[in-house]
């Protein structure tokens, strides 16, 4: 079976870390990502340029290294997650989660029954192909699954409490930039009302013992703040963003 070391290590209070891969389609994007300390990937079936396929390959390699391979899905409806998971995913990234009852539904789609409604597959990646007893499949599976609630809106926001009280959440997560431009405030992380917002978010998790995260902060300042606040799930960046500072700091030293 399959661990999921990175709900492992924030048990033991250690802070996670993540990389979305852009443009990295293939393995040695995820082998690179391993190399450098990444704990986990984010793989995006909502906005990103990657195939299904190339993203089934992705989370399978990323479970034979030891990596974490976590897909944001495009939407709530069970398909989205029931296929992700079935060919590979480790972890889902529900977006513009508003509501506990949308919460609850999106917990409901990544966990078989009781605690769900997931459909049944003919195979099991997380177990090395291997066909355990249903019995005890089930329950292993659905308590390896991380369930991730994005918080993206005003709204979202207002409902912290109860989407961190919601069964089968397993954290909550500020998309930051979405969140500041649905607040129409693009890019103002710092701003006095998105600030408000991380620590809403932060004591919500506190109060219903969830994990809180976020991604899409780049200001250094802010970063440490919410980390010394409570924030232990991070989206560290994303591989093209890297891969172009890197260069140009690379041409700069070069050339000067």
């Amino acid at each position: 079976m399959t661990r999921n070391s990175v709900m492992e290590g924030i048990v033991a209070g250690r802070l996670s870390l993540g990389l979305s891969l852009r443009i990295g389609r293939g393995l040695e994007a995820v082998a690179a990502a391993k190399a450098a300390g990444f704990d986990w990937l984010f793989l995006d079936l909502e906005h990103g340029p990657q195939s299904f396929d190339q993203f089934s390959q992705m989370a399978l390699g990323a479970l034979a290294m030891g990596i974490a391979p976590f897909v944001r899905v495009g939407g709530h409806e069970p398909f989205h997650a029931n296929r992700a998971l079935t060919n590979g995913a480790l972890g889902v990234f529900f977006p513009h989660v508003d509501t506990a009852e949308e919460a609850a539904a999106c917990a409901a789609a990544a966990r078989f029954g009781p605690d769900g409604i997931r459909g049944v597959p003919a195979i099991f990646p997380h177990v090395g192909y291997a066909k355990p007893p249903l019995a005890e499949a089930a329950p292993r599976l659905n308590a390896l699954t991380t369930v991730i609630a994005m918080i993206e809106s005003g709204r979202a926001v207002a409902n912290a409490d109860a989407i961190a009280a919601t069964p089968g959440i397993d954290i909550l997560f500020i998309g930051a930039s979405d969140l500041t431009v649905e607040r129409g405030k693009p890019g103002a992380y710092t701003d006095p009302e998105i600030r408000a917002a991380f620590d809403a978010v932060a004591a919500a998790c506190a109060r219903h013992g969830k994990v809180a995260g976020f991604g899409g902060v780049a200001d250094a300042a802010l970063t440490a703040e919410l980390l010394a606040g409570g924030y232990r799930f991070m989206l560290a960046g994303n591989d093209f963003d890297l891969l172009v500072a890197g260069a140009k700091a690379r041409i700069g030293a070069l050339r000067g």
